[in-house]
């Protein structure tokens, strides 16, 4: 039954990302990331960007572990560097920070803080390859896909 609530509650995230309308500008939001993470606390991840400001997004983001022993749910803040660094596409450079909540029995839940970088190279104007570093205990890696909607 845990299981089963933990899927739901990822699945209402996404949908809820997926249905919003966003406001993109230049190449900032607008984009769900999927991430796979591998070692000692394999999961899947994922969020959805939506355009907060000029080089600023905000997002809903969630994992689940592949031994489904907890679900993280929280939100992040990124700043994108492109028009700092004159960056084109199909360059995206970012760094942020993000908040959120783990529930079950990794770590014995509570609030988690992180920060992280990360960066993408873009394929077309729709595939694009995420590599991000960071997270709670900064030692974090991920690699994902970013699918700008």
């Amino acid at each position: 039954m845990k299981k089963l609530i933990r899927i739901s509650l990822l699945l209402c995230v996404f949908t809820f990302g997926a249905s919003s309308t966003v406001s993109a500008q230049e190449s900032y939001g607008g984009a769900l990331n999927l991430f796979a993470k591998i070692g000692d606390d394999s999961a899947i991840s994922g969020y959805y960007e939506f355009a907060l400001a000029k080089n600023f997004t905000i997002s809903p983001e969630a994992t689940i572990p592949l031994n489904f022993d907890y679900i993280h749910a929280g939100a992040r803040v990124d700043y994108y560097f492109d028009s700092l660094l004159n960056l084109n596409e199909p360059w995206d450079i970012w760094g942020g920070a993000g908040a959120g909540l783990y529930m079950g029995t990794h770590d014995d839940g509570g609030i988690i803080l992180d920060l992280h970088i990360g960066g993408e190279y873009k394929f077309n104007q729709t595939w694009g390859i995420i590599l991000e570093a960071g997270g709670r205990d900064g030692g974090t890696g991920s690699l994902g896909v970013g699918i700008h909607l």
